[in-house]
């Protein structure tokens, strides 16, 4: 047994606790924090010998992480969700890790596959995804939001970054299917908090598409890529949206010019055409109005790389028209 503390956070998980459970054997402290589940996930927990705390729901899960992590015996403490999982050499990783640099750091950023429909997801947005799970314990601290890396209170060179591949991996089975997906981004965008001042629905759409292009990628995720580029974009927009609104509709939204943010066949040439030069010239043209002055980033990125923006282009474009 290693002198470990796993701390697992729970929600009507009896379909996935087990394989965690089984995956982290080898901690001698096993923690199981629950969210008031209604099926068998704490008569599991208990069969695995885990510590079972119950906890009321919270609406965002890593604002409650802090409140638990000095309940842990041990010096090291290894975070999980419970549909997250460890490879079968995990303890021997752990091992080396702690010896090797345990005394040098505080904490290990964690490359996560991320599987999401039944497929890993493998282009450089979603992999290699480095979380701060392991960590001695009163290192880290969450803020209350959701899916953002916690804060290390000691320093930056207190961090030693695993670099895939040949080390270990959390691996994580996001969501079933692109319904379930869908349903929890709008379950995380309705939940957050919004800040009070600095709205621009501009910079909302501005991200949007920054989302797409940063997303899209058909060599490594095949059609699965477009579907989740596009969600992705329009999370932006609603995120919008939802702030605009809990700000009481006081700024105008018909200020931002944006696109539907769709995988259609194609843009119409009129929006995207095919000629980088004429793009560049619309875009110089957008950039004079009113409220549109997040595009002037766009004309000095095509400017720096003129030649890798146009390929980019054309592939888009190629992938549209198919």
């Amino acid at each position: 047994m290693l002198e470990l503390t796993v701390i697992i956070h729970t929600r009507d998980s009896e379909a996935t606790l087990p394989r965690l459970l089984e995956s982290v054997r080898w901690a001698e402290e096993c923690i199981v924090v629950d969210m008031e589940s209604r099926d068998r996930t704490c008569e599991i927990a208990r069969q695995y010998g885990a510590t079972l705390i119950p906890t009321p729901m919270a609406p965002r899960i890593d604002g409650i992480r802090n409140a638990f992590l000095e309940r842990g015996q041990h010096e090291w403490v290894f975070v999980l969700d419970s549909d997250e999982y460890l490879a079968e050499d995990a303890e021997e990783n752990v091992r080396g890790l702690l010896a090797q640099y345990g005394e040098s750091c505080d904490a290990f950023f964690v490359p996560r596959y991320n599987m999401i429909a039944g497929q890993i997801i493998r282009s450089c947005s979603w992999y290699p995804d480095h979380q701060i799970r392991l960590f001695r314990k009163g290192c880290v601290r969450w803020g209350d939001t959701t899916h953002k890396l916690p804060e290390l209170l000691t320093a930056p060179e207190r961090l030693h970054k695993l670099e895939p591949p040949g080390c270990l991996h959390i691996h994580h089975e996001n969501y079933t299917s692109i319904e379930q997906f869908i349903d929890r981004q709008v379950k995380y965008a309705l939940n957050d908090i919004y800040p009070e001042d600095g709205f621009s629905f501009q910079q909302y759409v501005a991200k949007a598409y920054e989302e797409f292009f940063f997303r899209l990628d058909e060599k490594n995720d095949g059609e699965l890529s477009f579907a989740l580029a596009t969600l992705m974009a329009w999370d932006r927009v609603v995120r919008g949206l939802i702030h605009w609104e809990r700000l009481g509709r006081k700024d105008s939204l018909s200020r931002a010019y944006s696109l539907p943010i769709a995988t259609i066949s194609r843009y119409p040439d009129y929006v995207f055409p095919n000629d980088l030069e004429e793009l560049r010239r619309r875009v110089q043209m957008l950039e004079s109005a009113p409220g549109v002055k997040s595009w002037a980033r766009i004309v000095k990125s095509f400017r720096r790389e003129r030649r890798k923006v146009k390929e980019h282009l054309k592939r888009i474009l190629h992938c549209f028209r198919k």
